[in-house]
């Protein structure tokens, strides 16, 4: 079967698909030329964007609400679409994309929520022009606004498009998201659900949602100039953010959530009694298989303080074995076995097998797999651990870990917790953006809290000033000096 995947533009559904485009797992669909509807998808004039502001953030607080409650996968057809789509194109089982789904209304779309996401950029900055008055009489007055934006997402599950729609929503912007190929039908549901419930309401159409492949020059040469766009929000890799780089320029700027990994450190009182081994393999087992270890937040190296003795080494095959356990005791709803295994994956983990001096393998099929590091490297591909597999590496101190902690590393969690306020200032100087503790790396507010290292809806903002250097006559070089009632100084008659 072959999906028509329709471009949603200014409110508005193109369903003319005539191209044929490659998905993941064999799979193909169709799609409008993006070329063609180019026209559609761009704003008219900046001017269309004026009633987002005849409106006031309660009104979109009430319209985000009002949403949510057509967002119900049992009863909204789209949703039930999108969750047919990722069957075919994703790697994430069913049921893990339907619960991200389920949690739209509660985990994005609550007044409570969207309140606290406003109060990171200041309800007085999105809704108004805040007054500010400067040393020199000048008044500023600040106002933060959305601009026209390409939303380059992730395709590691149906959140980050919500996610999207909410953040463009409160900042009023003008978003065209470009879907990636393996979660083709979140977004679209999002502008159709949209356009069901307020088909010609200014934050209907200010949701625009497109495929085109990376790399379409053509295409991309057009969208990405300053009449057109000011941002691009990236959640891309190396090579697709490298890419969309090279159109960076006056007048365009580029905010990076590119994909991260993340770790988690063991302290050594640890291991210090079974209590608390079996309390940390519990921890980290969620924080290795929540989601099926798609997301950043996901552990994928634990470093372990050991003294390197058969001893410790025979305690931490112990814990490996424990933490491997607890994988398997996931809830369904969190994690499950891996439905699409690399074959390439699978013989790094076969080879490793084969070293027992350097490795001690655990599992390492759909299940999941732990592998201890012996000699106290990490695998030379910890970067790309999924399918629930975690590599421990033992480390006689702290110091000794910090040879692998760069900016890539986006998450760490702690266990117990004292480490935390104790490495806490070494890990951010050493570009970690996060630190938590053991068991709660997935439990992630990026909408509420620094996202990557980011203040996300701030820097997704055009912050403007409007200046009055009237009313305090504030000083100017090309002024005379004069005395105005009230010894300020006044411009010269």
């Amino acid at each position: 079967m072959q999906y028509r995947i329709p471009i949603v533009a200014r409110g508005k559904v193109i369903e003319d698909c005539e191209v044929t485009c490659e998905g993941r797992y064999g799979a193909s669909f169709l799609c409008p030329d993006p070329n063609k509807y180019l026209p559609e998808i761009l704003l008219p004039t900046r001017r269309a964007l004026e009633p987002l502001y005849q409106i006031s953030l309660d009104d979109v607080v009430d319209y985000l609400i009002e949403l949510g409650t057509r967002l119900r996968i049992d009863t909204n057809p789209h949703l039930q679409w999108a969750l047919e789509l990722a069957s075919v194109f994703n790697d994430v089982p069913s049921h893990l994309v339907r619960g991200a789904m389920a949690a739209f209304p509660t985990r994005f779309l609550t007044r409570e929520h969207l309140e606290a996401m406003i109060a990171t950029v200041g309800r007085e900055h999105l809704d108004g022009w805040k007054s500010y008055e400067r040393s020199t009489g000048r008044i500023s007055h600040i106002h933060a606004f959305g601009v026209p934006t390409a939303h380059v997402i992730a395709g590691n599950g149906p959140s980050v498009a919500m996610m999207t729609f909410v953040r463009n929503a409160l900042i009023r912007g003008y978003a065209i998201v470009k879907i990636p190929s393996n979660e083709l039908g979140t977004a679209v549901a999002l502008a159709r659900t949209a356009i069901d419930m307020a088909p010609d309401h200014p934050l209907t159409r200010a949701f625009t949602v497109a495929y085109w492949r990376g790399g379409d020059v053509d295409f991309e040469s057009k969208l990405y100039h300053p009449r057109n766009v000011e941002r691009i929000v990236a959640w891309g890799g190396f090579a697709s953010v490298r890419h969309i780089a090279k159109y960076v320029r006056p007048g365009i700027d580029l905010v990076t959530f590119d994909p991260k990994i993340s770790r988690s450190i063991l302290g050594a009182d640890t291991f210090s009694s079974e209590h608390t081994m079996r309390e940390a393999a519990i921890r980290l087992a969620d924080d290795v298989g929540n989601g099926n270890q798609n997301g950043c937040t996901n552990c994928r190296v634990s470093y372990a303080i050991s003294d390197g003795s058969p001893a410790s080494l025979e305690t931490l095959r112990r814990f490996g074995q424990m933490v491997f356990d607890e994988i398997q005791r996931l809830p369904p709803e969190v994690s499950s076995e891996a439905l699409h295994m690399d074959a390439g994956f699978q013989s790094k983990i076969a080879a490793l097998a084969m070293l027992d001096d350097d490795f001690h393998v655990i599992g390492g099929d759909k299940r999941g797999g732990v592998i201890l590091s012996l000699t106290g490297d990490q695998v030379d591909f910890a970067d790309e651990l999924r399918y629930r597999t975690l590599n421990i590496v033992p480390v006689k101190d702290y110091d000794a870990m910090l040879r692998f902690i760069t900016r890539d590393v986006q998450t760490v969690g702690v266990y117990p917790e004292n480490v935390r306020d104790e490495l806490r200032t070494t890990l951010a100087l050493h570009g970690v953006q996060r630190i938590t503790s053991l068991g709660y790396m997935r439990e992630y507010g990026a909408d509420i809290d620094p996202h990557d290292g980011n203040e996300a809806l701030r820097k997704m903002c055009t912050w403007v000033v409007a200046e009055d250097c009237m009313t305090n006559y504030a000083p100017a070089l090309w002024r005379k000096p004069a005395a105005a009632p009230g010894g300020r100084t006044r411009p010269a008659p």
